[in-house]
């Protein structure tokens, strides 16, 4: 008679979840048809709860300079499609183009080699003269040392020129480099969000402009404690976006906090939505609902539980 009486208890509470949920679904504008027949028909539905999220740009950079100047002109506006690389202001930089010209025409520079390899061309004949001279007893030793020390200084002479000639092509890297940090560029593929500054502004430490990555989009979700576990990362979700969500996207799991937040018991989710034509606008709600695989788990968990507390009872 006891258990007669359990079982139809477990047969009611499983239809008052079912209906419960059932109605949740309905607030959150999901039609879901459950058929509650039996406990087992009811463990065997896995069901997909829908749980809230935040559809972000995947990087949002403010473009500052690295160097102080006045802004001399912005090459995009706002809404416009940017490429990483791709120039998208610049400062005020005729001091910078005079010394890149300069450093390029220093290190084009070949008369003084040129004239350290005549010297050392001259100082070796006169030194094998001399040698030849010296040989026959014909100069003293003095006028021979004379000719080996000018062939020596004319040798690194010639070095010394070569050895300034690579510290003045390293200047002239140097300038083109100061130069083109004069050029400020776009560090993600993306579109310009807003610009904060104008031309003849004086920027320093101040963004210039904002650019977002939309492709692909993040997805951020809070996960209740009770599905810590279940979620990994690969796993696939289907999203439902508040402006456009008539039909299902399918995103990827990327990140699964490996901690629980003690304050609220949640854990956090992130997930990649592809966005390849930039049609799904960042910034907006949604929901998500994780595959049946992840209700299973839930409800097999359920079920132990269940068990553990009908095997305990009839113990007692």
């Amino acid at each position: 008679m006891e258990m007669y009486v359990y079982k139809q208890y477990l047969i009611a509470f499983s239809q008052r979840c079912c209906i419960r949920r059932h109605f949740q679904a309905l607030a959150r504008g999901v039609l879901i048809v459950a058929t509650v027949s039996t406990p087992a028909s009811a463990t065997d539905t896995t069901s997909e709860e829908l749980l809230d999220c935040l559809i972000e740009p995947w990087v949002v950079s403010d473009v500052g300079s690295p160097v102080q100047g006045i802004l001399d002109k912005l090459l995009v506006d706002r809404g416009e499609t940017v490429k990483m690389g791709q120039p998208v202001a610049e400062l005020e930089s005729g001091v910078e183009a005079a010394a890149v010209a300069l450093a390029a025409a220093r290190a084009d520079t070949q008369s003084e080699i040129q004239a350290r390899e005549a010297e050392l061309q001259l100082a070796k004949l006169e030194k094998a003269r001399l040698d030849d001279l010296f040989a026959q007893k014909m100069i003293t030793t003095q006028q021979r040392d004379e000719s080996t020390a000018r062939f020596r200084i004319a040798t690194a002479a010639l070095v010394q020129a070569r050895e300034a000639l690579k510290v003045q092509q390293l200047e002239l890297l140097r300038t083109q480099r100061q130069y083109a940090r004069r050029t400020l560029k776009s560090p993600v593929d993306g579109v310009v969000v807003s610009r904060s500054a104008f031309a003849g502004e004086f920027v320093y430490d101040n963004p210039v402009m904002t650019i977002a990555a939309l492709d692909p989009l993040r997805v951020e979700v809070m996960l209740p404690a009770r599905l810590f576990g279940s979620i990994h990362v690969g796993d696939q979700a289907q999203l439902y976006p508040e402006i456009t969500g008539d039909s299902a996207l399918i995103s990827t799991v990327d990140v699964v906090d490996a901690t629980l937040d003690s304050r609220s018991g949640t854990f956090g989710v992130r997930l990649v939505l592809p966005n390849p034509e930039y049609q799904i606008p960042a910034g907006q709600r949604c929901t998500i609902a994780f595959e049946p695989s992840v209700g299973a788990a839930r409800l097999n968990e359920h079920g132990k539980g269940e068990s553990a507390t009908s095997t305990e009872s009839a113990r007692q």
